[in-house]
């Protein structure tokens, strides 16, 4: 049996990155590999995401941007050698010192990129990401294995920045049990939601302005704006519903569990504008309960369109505007028909098992002892 060692961390103020990373441990498991993390402790306990994984934990990160955590290569070295370690990310301390310790030991180690290298994101904090790269984070990358990208153009950044390794491209799992088996519950009402991070990037207020444009025709939809994050912008937000004089716009912060289950599962319809997203763990959490997404083409959404279980579209007001309207006045049998092609889409490409045994594929292939899957591609 496999051994593996995940890096990162299972945080649930991290949201879709610590849950992805979860349920890929979760997926390895199923598949009959044994697959364990390393990551910092929690301030608070109950933050973390599950306790149904074997975890290592570091010494305590130092407060700094880089995440120093004292004594990892001692805490490392205190471990049992795995087969393959796993880092989820880039830029932290942790990451970096698995990734140094690996090479050591001469042991293969995969980099999951999580969208960091999207120029977008390369564009925040610009000066130091780029420092980073020339200390330590280009070679720590060239050096891996593989690399996994959760779409083609993820995998294509990359590869403009000169990298030439493997990479594989496997989106993030979904958890289906319990879930998908669901009926789709069709209300009368029409609720519209956002579901993530609130920052500005997210473009959520092309929504609230949607609402106000189409004031007529959306007097009885609801937009229902979950999530937390950046303070100033959800004051913005809160402020422009006010100045638009919007009645029908509700935020309810940060939920988790059974109560952003709720949450989801009371939507009509998911909408995503933002300028761009590396996957968008959100997409698959409402299609998995039936319910149609609009996500905007800076996603990796195009099967959206292929399954018809939603819109993939540019994110500007006005084409917002005119899908919001199409999409509340599509008729009822045939939302339902759209919820249950979202159903199958996932259930057949990113379920928990579906994608724990690729990606145990992935590693049989670094550890020679498989074929190259068809998702890996090289230079």
């Amino acid at each position: 049996m496999m051994k593996i060692l995940h890096s990162g961390t299972l945080d649930i103020k991290y949201g879709g990155p610590a849950l992805s990373t979860y349920l890929t441990i979760k997926g390895l498991q199923a598949n009959q590999v044994n697959a364990e993390m390393l990551m910092a402790p929690l301030t608070n306990k109950k933050d973390l995401i599950a306790n149904d994984v074997k975890i290592h934990y570091t010494s305590p990160t130092l407060e700094t941007r880089f995440g120093y955590i004292p004594y990892l290569k001692t805490s490392l070295e205190n471990m049992p050698l795995y087969d393959l370690y796993h880092i989820q990310g880039l830029w932290l301390y942790l990451g970096h010192g698995v990734a140094n310790f690996a090479r050591k030991k001469k042991k293969p180690y995969v980099i999951t990129l999580r969208g960091m290298l999207y120029p977008q994101a390369l564009a925040h904090s610009k000066q130091i990401k780029q420092l980073s790269l020339l200390l330590y984070q280009r070679e720590d990358l060239q050096k891996a294995a593989c690399i996994q990208a959760t779409c083609l153009e993820e995998m294509h950044h990359y590869r403009n920045m000169g990298f030439t390794n493997p990479v594989a491209v496997l989106p993030n799992p979904i958890e289906t049990d319990g879930i998908i088996e669901r009926p789709i519950v069709q209300s009368d009402k029409i609720r519209i939601g956002y579901l993530g991070r609130v920052h500005p990037r997210k473009r959520i207020e092309r929504l609230i302005y949607a609402f106000s444009i189409l004031r007529k025709e959306m007097q009885d939809t609801e937009l229902l704006i979950i999530g937390a994050d950046d303070e100033q912008y959800e004051q913005f937000l809160k402020d422009e519903v006010k100045r638009l004089k919007l009645t029908n716009v509700r935020f309810t912060g940060f939920l988790a569990g059974v109560e952003k289950d709720n949450a989801i599962s009371s939507l009509t319809y998911l909408a995503v504008p933002s300028d761009f997203e590396n996957f968008g763990n959100i997409v698959t959490e409402a299609l998995v309960r039936g319910i149609p997404v609009i996500a905007s083409k800076g996603m990796p959404w195009q099967e959206l369109e292929k399954y018809h279980c939603g819109w993939w579209i540019s994110n500007d007001q006005e084409t917002i505007n005119q899908t919001l309207l199409k999409a509340i006045q599509t008729p009822p049998n045939e939302r339902l028909q759209m919820g249950l092609n979202g159903k199958r889409m996932i259930q057949e490409n990113y379920s928990v098992t579906v994608l724990g045994d690729k990606m145990s594929q992935l590693y049989q292939y670094i550890l020679h002892i498989s074929e190259k899957p068809n998702f890996v591609y090289e230079y």
